[in-house]
């Protein structure tokens, strides 16, 4: 009987045929090469059945109706049969030496849960730097290692820089299937609330930026990011008091402030008045906010 692979690299896609073939490439030609690799079409209309039929074996395609991305991950996750999880992206590239990096940490440390690693702009330099995390943080929580306060004030996860126990993720539940976009912080929360996470200083992805991506809904993006905080705090109690209320409070308010602003620029007044009243309630006497409401009144 053949040994089950090192890893199972799982690709959720849904209309990516333009991108796929590029991505799955770069997964093939690592140079760690005890792999599997799943593409999971979450109802794709466009042509990639087509475009994976020459792959033959050297792919595991499933296609479900759409359902979403984390629907789409979850089941890929489910159909592996290698002990640890790479989630990629089906627009972004994965470095040759991506799965050699992460895979080469937790063989040392089977006991963690998650490790994960930073990515590059395939487009070149985004927001003033090269890296997603920039380089003098990158360093530092390669050092000090993961505090909840690093991911709780800067979503520094990408799940297409992770390694993740497989048998961790099916304990925390997998993805929460209800969310779009910030699908990979909710897990990553889940996840370092029970085990050992870690993080290298190495660049394992690159990510491809495009009208596509869905991360570009800015309401929903914060509508979710204000759930996943909420979902947190109550699942978990004690991270209010590990992070402190006043940085608790002004995240939330920061996120409801930003989605007055996207609501009044679309002519929501109302729904744009509702969203800084929230904004309001948790930071009442912060003059920014104060300032707003008398502007839109």
């Amino acid at each position: 009987m053949t040994n089950p692979p090192a890893v199972s690299v799982v690709i959720a896609s849904y209309n990516r045929a333009n991108f796929l073939a590029e991505t799955i490439d770069s997964v093939l030609g690592q140079t760690f090469q005890d792999f599997e690799l799943i593409v999971v079409d979450d109802g794709s209309t466009d042509e990639t059945a087509k475009l994976l039929a020459p792959y033959g074996s050297r792919v595991r395609y499933f296609r479900q109706s759409n359902r979403g991305p984390s629907a789409a991950r979850n089941l890929g996750v489910q159909l592996a049969l290698a002990p640890w999880i790479a989630i990629q992206d089906s627009d972004d590239l994965s470095m040759p030496n991506h799965l050699e990096i992460l895979y080469g940490y937790v063989r040392n440390h089977p006991d963690c849960a998650m490790v994960f690693a930073n990515g590059s702009y395939l487009s070149g330099v985004e927001h003033n730097r090269e890296t997603i995390i920039p380089r003098k943080k990158s360093l530092r929580l390669a050092a000090d290692g993961i505090q909840l306060a690093d991911l709780f004030d800067k979503s520094i996860v990408r799940l297409q820089a992770a390694l993740i126990s497989k048998r961790c993720y099916d304990e925390v539940g997998g993805h929460d299937q209800s969310l779009r976009i910030s699908m990979d912080l909710d897990l990553t929360f889940r996840l370092f609330a029970k085990y050992p996470v870690a993080y290298l200083d190495a660049v394992v992805f690159s990510y491809r930026k495009h009208l596509g991506n869905i991360s570009g809904d800015q309401e929903l993006r914060l509508l979710e990011n204000i759930f996943v905080i909420e979902k947190l705090l109550k699942e978990n109690p004690q991270a209010r008091e590990v992070l402190g209320r006043r940085r608790v409070e002004a995240r939330l308010a920061y996120r409801y402030y930003r989605l007055a602003k996207g609501r009044w620029k679309k002519g929501e007044k109302d729904k744009c008045r509702e969203a800084l009243k929230e904004a309001i309630r948790l930071r009442p006497f912060f003059p920014k906010y104060r300032v707003y409401q008398l502007k839109w009144g």
